[in-house]
């Protein structure tokens, strides 16, 4: 067998891979099952971009799973026993890798443009977010055939000892353009994402004090942009260094450290709640206001503000004739539900029972109703005078 030098830079860098990438990940559960939960209890509200997180989630684990398996001598394995035939294991899981790291970032993207979809009514900023989307695929696309077709046949790609016959495969340079061009972008969609929310955060009606805080939580996407651009500093020098297995562990680290954060920065949002009971308990936000949370993302309006007491849900039932189809075979959904004193709010139900009566619909309506202190003391006098 045939030994496998692994320097102290080299094993310096897959400690410091695996220590970040457990941790990353214990932090990513526990945000992406704290969504799943609020999202399910006490009533069941998944959304598309929910399940399309689940993608991304599972695509994270198996690439991060597979990049842990490049560096055994981190779990006890000691450095010194490490062979040839190992490197070129090693060199597959990273090369397998790959698309999974490519569809872990679509997917979470994609997640995120979906998510806004349900905040945003402007037509413009639609469109420029389902643009987002159909991008963020062909991206997809693009990073999985690139990977897969970079040697042909594949196992080339790792095969150290250049056995492989009639092989195809793509220059160090050509390797290197490549993941630079893929990371410029991904860097430039990271940063994107990250500013995106600011556009409805401002017009949250919360307390200012609450909206930044809830801003810097959505900002940890930055950090993944950042992660991205360490990752593209890393790529540029890919095939210029003396230690290519160092080399390959710096990249591989920085691309787990921005799928997660990632999956982090996303999820925060959907934990809105959790997040202000928590700020309440340590006395960071105030909690004499009363907020009414809707079943849609962003549905929040503070009734404080209002000094009025407020009746909710009242409900009207119209009947429709001429019809002889049954209500119970059609079904009404209302995208969108404005009040005229809380333009931000918004909610997704389904406003038609499916075992309702024929030819009936019922909706939903908010009434307000304002309480004169004057009024009310006068009616007090009148009925002690009777």
């Amino acid at each position: 067998m045939i030994p496998l030098l692994i320097t102290e830079d080299a094993l310096y860098h897959a400690r410091s891979f695996a220590g970040v990438a457990i941790a990353l990940h214990i932090v990513a559960f526990l945000t992406f099952a704290g969504r799943m939960w609020t999202r399910s209890f006490p009533v069941f509200r998944m959304a598309i971009d929910d399940y399309v997180m689940m993608l991304s989630y599972a695509f994270v684990i198996v690439d991060s799973t597979l990049l842990l398996k490049c560096v055994p001598f981190v779990f006890g394995r000691d450095p010194s026993t490490f062979t040839l035939a190992d490197g070129e294991r090693s060199n597959m899981y990273a090369i397998i890798s790959q698309p999974f790291w490519a569809w872990s970032m679509c997917f979470l993207k994609v997640s995120i443009a979906l998510m806004l979809l349900r905040l945003e009514t402007a037509t413009k900023m639609r469109r420029f977010l389902w643009a987002n989307i159909a991008f963020q695929i062909l991206l997809g696309f693009y990073n999985m055939i690139t990977q897969l077709l970079q040697c042909i046949p594949l196992r080339a790609a790792w095969d150290l000892l250049k056995l492989t016959q009639n092989a195809r495969c793509w220059s160090v340079d050509a390797v290197r353009i490549n993941g630079v061009v893929v990371s410029s972008i991904n860097v430039a969609t990271d940063i994107l994402f990250s500013l995106l929310p600011i556009n409805f955060l401002r017009k949250v009606q919360r307390p200012l004090r609450e909206r930044v805080i809830i801003g810097v939580l959505m900002a940890l996407g930055m950090f993944a942009g950042g992660a991205s651009m360490v990752k593209l500093v890393a790529g540029a020098r890919f095939g210029r260094t003396d230690d290519p297995t160092a080399e390959s562990i710096r990249i591989g680290m920085w691309s787990v450290i921005e799928g997660l954060v990632g999956i982090i920065a996303a999820n925060v949002p959907c934990l809105r709640s959790p997040f202000q009971r928590c700020l309440a308990y340590f006395g960071l936000v105030s909690t004499h206001g009363k907020t009414a949370y809707g079943r849609g993302y962003g549905e929040m309006y503070d009734e404080s503000s209002r000094k009025k007491s407020t009746m909710h849900n009242r409900t009207k039932k119209s009947e429709l004739g001429g019809s002889a189809s049954s209500a119970s075979a059609m079904g009404i959904r209302m995208h969108s539900m404005r009040s005229p004193r809380s333009p931000d709010t918004q909610s997704e139900e389904n406003i038609l029972p499916a075992d309702g009566g024929k030819h009936e619909i019922w909706c939903t309506t908010e009434v307000y109703l304002r309480a004169d202190d004057r009024n009310t003391s006068k009616m007090k006098d009148m009925e002690k005078g009777g």
